[in-house]
C-alpha cells in the first residue's frame, strides 16, 4: 500500500515529505475543497523530494467549466503522476485525451461491489475508489474477486454530503443574518457537530468523527492506495498520523506502539461503516409494517 495524503498548504509538504508516497494537491479553483496552495511551487517541491503528484479535479463540473478543466489537464498531465477525479464526465474527457491511465476515479459511494468495480475498471483507469459506506469484509471481498488497483480512505474526516447549492448563503438570506462559511453544524436532534464548508463550488458536510483503519492495516495492505484526509487536522498531529501508518506498513513499529501514538492525539475516532452497512428505511414502509402487525 502507498500512503496518499491530501495537501492544502505547502507547509504540509515540508512536514510530511518523509512519511507519504503521494500528495493529492488541492488546487485553487479546480479542486472541491482547497486553501491557498501554490500549485506550481507544490509540484516543484514534490519533484525535488521524490513525492508522487496527484492533482485533485474532484468536484462536479458544469458543461461551461469543461474547457477550463481541459486546459488544466493539458498543462499538467506531463508534470503529475495522476489526476484524482469524482465526476465520470471528467473521466470521459480523460479517455478522449487518451490519458485515462492517469486517472484515480473515486465516485465516493457508487462502487459497492465487484460488478460495479469491474465495469469502471474496464475504462482503463489507474485506480478506483470504493464506497465509504461498505464494510471491511466487503472491501476485502471486492479486492479478492478483482485484484484491481483500489484507492481507499484509511484515516480522517469523510465527506458525507456535497451540493452545488450554497446552502449557508441561502440560510443567511432566509434569516437575514450572517454566518461563518466554514464552521460546525449541529442538528437539533443530535449531539454531534458536523464540519461544514461553503465555497464557490457549493456546500460540503463531513462526518462528525474521524475514521481510522489503523487496526486493520495488515488486512488491507494489498490495496494499492491508502488515503489520509488531512482536512481539519492539526499539522503536528497529522505528522504523527502519517509516521504511524508508514511505520506500521514498513513493520518498523508494532500495533501497540501505533495505538499509543494515536491515543495520545485525543481525536474523536469511530468505526463508521467498518462493520455495519448503512441501511435506509422508508417511513412509509415502517408504517405499513406497523399497520399489518
Amino acid at each position: 500500500m502507498k500512503i496518499v495524503c491530501s495537501i492544502y498548504q505547502i507547509e504540509q509538504l515540508h512536514r510530511l515529505k518523509d512519511t507519504i508516497d503521494y500528495a493529492i494537491l488541492m488546487v485553487p479553483n479546480i479542486s472541491l475543497n482547497y486553501m491557498d496552495l501554490d500549485i506550481d511551487l507544490a509540484i516543484s517541491y514534490c519533484l525535488d523530494n521524490h513525492i508522487g503528484i496527484i492533482l485533485a479535479i474532484d468536484k462536479l463540473y458544469l458543461p461551461k467549466e469543461i474547457d477550463l478543466v481541459s486546459k488544466f489537464i493539458d498543462k499538467y498531465q506531463n508534470l503529475c503522476d495522476y489526476f484524482y477525479i469524482t465526476d465520470l464526465g471528467i473521466g470521459n474527457l480523460m479517455i478522449t485525451k487518451k490519458c485515462q491511465n492517469k486517472v484515480i476515479f473515486d465516485p465516493k459511494t457508487m462502487i459497492c461491489n465487484s460488478l460495479d468495480l469491474n465495469i469502471y475498471n474496464s475504462l482503463g483507469f489507474e485506480a478506483l475508489g470504493l464506497s465509504s459506506e461498505i464494510t471491511k469484509e466487503d472491501i476485502l471481498s471486492i479486492y479478492d474477486k478483482t485484484k484491481a488497483n483500489i484507492f481507499y480512505q484509511i484515516f480522517g474526516y469523510r465527506l458525507m454530503f456535497y451540493s452545488k447549492r450554497n446552502l449557508i448563503s441561502l440560510y443567511e438570506k432566509k434569516n437575514n443574518a450572517t454566518y461563518p462559511h466554514e464552521a460546525y453544524l449541529k442538528e437539533a436532534t443530535r449531539n454531534d457537530y458536523f464540519p461544514i464548508l461553503e465555497n464557490e463550488n457549493g456546500t460540503l458536510i463531513y462526518r462528525s468523527y474521524l475514521i481510522s483503519y489503523m487496526e486493520y492495516l495488515d488486512e488491507i495492505k494489498d490495496l494499492k492506495y491508502g488515503f489520509i484526509e488531512s482536512y481539519l487536522l492539526d499539522l503536528d498531529k497529522l505528522e504523527i498520523i502519517t509516521k504511524t501508518f508508514k511505520g506500521l506498513l514498513n513493520k518498523e513499529i508494532t500495533i501497540d506502539m501505533a495505538r499509543l501514538n494515536i491515543l495520545k492525539l485525543d481525536l474523536h475516532i469511530e468505526d463508521g461503516f467498518m462493520f455495519k452497512d448503512s441501511v435506509y428505511e422508508k417511513k412509509e414502509l415502517k408504517l405499513w409494517v406497523n399497520l399489518n402487525y
